[in-house]
């Protein structure tokens, strides 16, 4: 199914972001907050893993059901490392990055596990 990924700060995101190996701060950022309804058509239950994928790259999340209005075909990702792999990193001279509007395809990943930050930016955990 195709999805439009839109970011920002989360409060847990932001809470947690002072200590980004944290378990919390993976929870708040390593999240795919998902229309309820659009979780049923992928026929993915909140707290499951799902992909999302464009030219750019691709990261498995943790789907959360979203409780905002309803906003079918959108996903809100927070700010953070794994969202980050699906963005362009041409800024077409702003210096700002497109953190918002990105196309995406999201599916189901039943076997697929959310990387934590060492494996997501490939460093060994040794040494750190």
């Amino acid at each position: 199914m195709k999805a439009i990924v839109v970011t920002g700060r989360s409060l847990a995101q932001g809470k947690a972001k002072e200590n980004k190996f944290s378990d919390e701060y993976m929870k708040a950022s390593a999240a795919c907050e998902v229309d309820p309804d659009d979780l049923a058509s992928l026929g993915v239950q909140a707290g499951q893993n799902v992909k999302l994928a464009n030219g750019k790259g691709s990261v498995v999340l943790r789907a959360v059901k979203s409780s905002q209005a309803p906003h079918r075909g959108m996903v809100f990702v927070a700010y953070g490392p794994w969202v980050n792999v699906l963005m362009d990193p041409d800024s077409d001279g702003t210096g700002m990055p497109t953190l918002k509007g990105v196309e995406v395809e999201i599916q189901p990943a039943p076997g697929e596990e959310v990387k934590d930050l060492r494996e997501l930016l490939g460093h060994s955990p040794r040494g750190m």
